[in-house]
């Protein structure tokens, strides 16, 4: 990282007594005698070193400057150290150290000091791979530099933002940042960093398969380096990266001569072996997916032990699929699948995510015995990873200013630590209570709402059942007219019509001893006609006075009546149900829940299924009473579109009932719905087999 140097003078600037001392960040310290610091760094850096003498010296550093009394002195050593990260290994000694950095340039007013401060905790966060946090305290210094004529810090600033940006994703974010970046370096005429953030637009736009606008900024990102003192090393990683956006355009004759073009590089193998190995990895794949197999077996192999060697992880999960996908195409599918397994294994040991995804996706198509398996891994991970990079998208968005003090509470002086130990348990204290104050209120408030709900329900099963009771009084009393009016007709028909027609028969019987044939002819047709008159109207009386001392069951009278009520007479109903089965012992809530259920899928019928017959069954077993309705309409898809009031009535209903219903339903099949409902019998059923089928 490259940062903003100054000159230190500390000897002269305390002969003259200036009271503030500018901190700076520097590259490489002038060591003297009395510069301790910079002596603990050096020695710090000896190989010989141990870790836990690295610790000491740390502490020893971290205790002078804290010690030190000159506020600028202060912010000087606080700076250098957090500068060092090399140097300050542990990591809550660095959050110490940085927020001292911070709080001393402060206190003078140093803003550059500051601002290198967030920088450094930006840098520390990013390598920890905390990238929302680092993204934050880099903006922190970026504001800082923005104000000033620094252009370069300002513009490496944007590029390191617009990398992070990248990494999760946020293309658009990061291209924003990256030509800023490019403002800010063209102004100053960096040819280097201008090479970088071409560089990173190159990739960017791969990233989003915009492959043309890709390779133009590759190309700006080579006229850039060429213009530098850079390394051959440098041009090779932009050649291989427009070697990649080739092969990810199925251009492969071209990806094909970069990569050759990469491992021609003059002492590519000594300098940037990881490089190196990616070239010969990315060449054998574009000469596989070109179907040019010549050496490609040899290529990966090579490649695969040269990152065993560097332990690259991630890239060697890479190598392994793309052997897979060789040893497929050459037809070994047991041995691609080996492959493609191992590639997984070091997919999840390197936390790959995106091979891992790739693998598993190329395993469902080789391993066909366990695909299901391996397209259910995938999709999961598909989904959790989308799910966190809209969190981290949104993270991003909505970064805002945080203080210091949440960042690392444990770094205070003793005497600061009990200080905010007893804010921390007041604060904890009124916290409680008002916890427990609102957790009071909820509790008080939800019981009222489920009392009320309580007495709600309660009223309007009372409610119910009086409709219901109701609506029988009123069936009873229509039956008993209705029967008495039945008796009524019968005694008429009999004592009445019945003995008229038989006078009359008698005396057509005397006419008819009349000799003359046409008399006797036509008398004989009239005695025929009155005879059948007669029988009729027999056969009448006995029915009605059958029916009318008959036993009338009112729940199954009542669901009678609903179907015998309908208007569409295309529609033939039909009720099935054992007369000898007493229907009205069940609950007054199961009827009329089941009466309305009948009414409801009655009334859809007609209107919606274009049915010309509707069916009701009544079941009933010791603990358990079914009905079945069905219709021979136009069915509907049951999978389909949303549900229907009338069948969220249903549910509601079987909900109370404590009950479940079924709906089969096929198009152009008619449709059928099953209810069961548990009862307890209050009286023994007579005969299960005596069945009733009638015609409404």
């Amino acid at each position: 990282m490259n940062k903003p140097h100054f000159s230190i003078i500390l000897l002269l600037l305390l002969c003259f007594g200036w009271s503030k001392i500018e901190p700076a960040k520097l590259a490489q310290e002038t060591k003297t005698s009395k510069d301790s610091i910079s002596i603990w760094i050096a020695e710090s850096n000896k190989p010989e070193t141990t870790e836990e003498q690295k610790l000491v010296l740390q502490l020893k550093a971290f205790n002078l400057a804290k010690n030190t009394n000159n506020d600028s002195l202060k912010a000087l050593y606080f700076s250098k150290l957090s500068f060092n990260q090399n140097f300050i290994t542990d990591s809550l000694l660095f959050r110490k150290v940085n927020k001292n950095a911070i709080s001393a340039n402060k206190r003078i007013n140093d803003s550059l000091g500051a601002a290198n401060a967030y920088w450094d905790l930006g840098a520390f966060l990013n390598k920890r791979i905390i990238k929302d946090s680092a993204f934050f305290y880099y903006g922190e210094a970026l504001d800082i530099f923005e104000t000033t004529e620094d252009k370069y810090s300002a513009g490496q600033l944007h590029l390191n933002m617009a990398t992070i940006q990248m990494k999760i994703k946020d293309y658009i974010g990061s291209e924003a940042n990256t030509i800023k970046a490019i403002e800010h370096f063209k102004s100053i005429k960096d040819d280097k960093k201008l090479s970088d953030c071409y560089n990173l637009l190159g990739i960017v736009l791969n990233d989003v398969e915009e492959y043309d606008k890709s390779l133009a900024y590759y190309n700006e990102a080579l006229f850039y380096l060429k213009k530098t003192s850079s390394s051959n090393i440098d041009e090779a990683r932009i050649i291989n990266n427009i070697g990649v956006t080739y092969r990810n355009n199925k251009q492969y004759p071209q990806a094909i001569e970069n990569f050759e073009k990469v491992l021609n590089t003059n002492n590519l193998y000594t300098e940037d072996l990881s490089l190196y190995a990616k070239a010969i990895s990315n060449l054998a794949t574009a000469k596989l997916y070109s179907k040019d197999t010549l050496n490609v077996d040899s290529l990966l192999i090579k490649a695969i032990k040269i990152k065993e060697k560097l332990d690259d992880t991630g890239s060697l999960a890479s190598s392994y699929h793309s052997y897979a996908e060789y040893m497929a195409y050459a037809r070994d599918t047991l041995m691609a699948i080996s492959k493609a397994k191992l590639a997984e294994e070091l997919s999840i040991a390197g936390n790959s995510n995106e091979q891992l995804l790739k693998t598993w996706q190329y395993l469902a198509i080789l391993d066909k015995n366990n695909a299901s398996d391996y397209f259910k891994k995938f999709i999961k991970l598909n989904d959790s990873l989308q799910i966190a990079e809209r969190k981290q998208l949104n993270k991003f968005a909505r970064i805002s200013f945080e203080t210091d003090e949440f960042i690392a509470e444990n770094i205070e002086l003793e005497s600061e630590k009990e200080t905010l130990s007893k804010q921390k348990q007041i604060w904890i204290g009124i916290a409680t209570g008002f916890f427990l104050l609102g957790l009071s209120i909820y509790i008080i408030i939800n019981q009222r709402a489920k009392n009320q709900k309580l007495r709600f329900d309660q009223q309007q099963q009372a409610n119910n059942q009086e409709i219901f009771n109701l609506m029988l009084m009123q069936k009873q009393k229509v039956d008993e007219v209705k029967r008495l009016e039945q008796k009524r007709i019968s005694e008429e028909l009999h004592d009445g019509v019945l003995g008229k027609m038989l006078g009359a028969r008698m005396i057509l019987t005397g006419l008819n001893k009349r000799a003359t044939d046409e008399a006797i002819q036509e008398k004989s047709k009239a005695l025929g006609s009155l005879q059948e008159i007669e029988n009729e109207i027999r056969s009448i009386s006995h029915e009605l006075s059958h029916s009318a001392y008959q036993k009338i069951n009112n729940f199954t009278d009542s669901v009678e009546t609903l179907l015998a009520n309908n208007k569409i007479k295309r529609i033939k109903t039909i009720f099935h149900f054992n007369e000898d089965e007493n229907w009205d012992s069940l609950d007054g809530d199961i009827k009329i829940n089941v009466y309305r259920i009948i009414q409801e899928t009655f009334q859809n019928a007609i209107k919606h299924s274009k049915c010309s017959y509707f069916e009701v069954t009544f079941y009933r077993s010791d603990d358990n009473f079914s009905v079945i309705m069905s219709d021979n309409g136009i069915g509907y898809n049951v999978n389909k579109g949303k549900k229907g009031i009338g069948i969220r009535n249903i549910a509601s209903r079987m909900d109370k009932l404590n009950g479940n219903f079924h709906i089969d339903s096929t198009e152009g099949q008619g449709t059928t719905i099953s209810l069961n409902i548990p009862i307890t019998m209050e009286n023994k059923k007579i005969n299960n087999n005596n069945i009733n089928y009638k015609n409404v």
